[in-house]
């Protein structure tokens, strides 16, 4: 199995340098593997806030929120 952290890591250096796409990419393959967490989700909004994506970042951050009051509640 792959891990979500190799995708996560992966998209966050993505970031550091600037190559937005790439780290949209790591982060939506993050959420592929393991769709019930946040942190994907957050890497996601993020590299869509990058690419002046803001209705789609702001939809990411709210699955994001519910995951993350889900995991809470349990």
């Amino acid at each position: 199995m792959v891990s979500p952290t190799v995708y996560a890591r992966r998209c966050f250096c993505y970031l550091m340098i600037n190559m937005v796409q790439e780290a949209l990419g790591d982060a939506m393959q993050a959420q592929s593997v393991s769709p019930t967490w946040p942190i994907a989700f957050y890497l996601q909004a993020v590299a869509l806030f990058s690419l002046g994506m803001d209705h789609d970042a702001e939809e990411s951050l709210k699955d994001a929120t519910t995951l993350e009051t889900r995991k809470h509640r349990n």
